[in-house]
């Protein structure tokens, strides 16, 4: 949210006029004023003077209006200050961990809430050193989660595609840029959105298929399957031969070229565990009619096999 979406926001919020969920966006925002401090760094002079305005109004309208009204002003003045403050609460804001899963490794990640995230290979996760009012975290690629559960504080994963709400549960997304995102859910229940605004709640053993161009789509299987990359099980089901070979690009730490028109929309179906990547590909070409050459041990090329 830039500096003028929040005015904006903080207009509305004055006048009454907000969503349910903008609401709760300008109170985070003004939580985050009271138990902060703001730096003006250039002008502290500045900045003590608009500290006295902001308090000085709340404690003349704290006993005669309620907290609700309170909020109201605070938001009035938080608009008619605009840019100084919204930059600089949002220049001290709280410092980002990033972890990493490299391509050919897996990574697990305890969190300071007790949550337990495994990252695939060729992934990552970035969140705050210290979370607020709810759990952010923003997903790359491939993750399983077994979140502890806090109901005054929902966690919240973003991907490229689609954001997912929970109390407390396990599941595992699967939203690699440039494929489908998939969401299992192992116990509990969540909440996945998209941009769109289209919803859908999965429960234990539900998954969710979400694309831009068609949606959700929603199956009910055993979600165990989702994670059996966690016990180093390659499992596919009627996966393309394009996600497959992200899928081993990541494993193995390997370049995969597909060559021929119509080559990445094969699908696959089978499980390895264990296996060497010259098995894997072995196995696949057998059953597709394809053709494997290695020019160098990591860089392959696919084709269909000459007839």
């Amino acid at each position: 949210m830039d500096k003028d979406q929040f005015k904006e926001l903080a207009g509305k919020y004055a006048k009454g006029t907000c969503s349910a969920e903008e609401k709760k966006a300008v109170e985070a925002f003004f939580e985050q004023m009271q138990h902060k401090e703001v730096y003006l760094h250039n002008d502290p002079a500045r900045r003590d003077k608009i500290l006295k305005g902001i308090y000085s109004h709340i404690n003349s309208t704290r006993r005669k209006t309620g907290f609700a009204k309170m909020l109201k002003i605070a938001a009035a003045i938080v608009l008619l200050l605009g840019a100084g403050l919204f930059t600089a609460l949002y220049n001290n804001k709280v410092p980002m961990v990033k972890q990493f899963a490299a391509r050919g490794e897996k990574k697990e990640v305890t969190l300071k809430d007790g949550s337990v995230i495994v990252l695939n290979s060729g992934s990552s996760i970035t969140y705050p050193e210290v979370f607020g009012n709810t759990r952010n975290v923003t997903l790359t690629g491939e993750a399983y989660f077994k979140v502890f559960r806090n109901p005054s504080k929902p966690f919240i994963v973003s991907t490229h595609n689609a954001t997912i709400k929970v109390l407390g549960t396990s599941f595992n997304i699967n939203s690699f840029k440039q494929h489908t995102t998939h969401v299992s859910v192992l116990t509990g229940k969540v909440e996945v959105s998209a941009p769109s605004g289209q919803k859908v709640i999965l429960v234990k053993n539900q998954q969710a298929a979400y694309t831009d161009n068609n949606g959700f789509i929603r199956t009910g299987a055993d979600s165990n399957e989702g994670i059996a990359w966690t016990r180093n099980i390659i499992a596919l089901n009627n996966a393309t031969l394009a996600e497959t070979a992200k899928i081993l690009e990541n494993w193995y730490d390997a370049e995969i070229e597909l060559q021929g028109a119509g080559l990445g929309s094969l699908t696959i179906t089978g499980k390895f565990k264990d296996e060497k990547l010259d098995s894997v590909l072995e196995s696949i070409a057998y059953v597709k009619h394809l053709e494997v050459t290695y020019v160098t041990p990591k860089k392959i090329i696919i084709r269909k096999k000459a007839t």
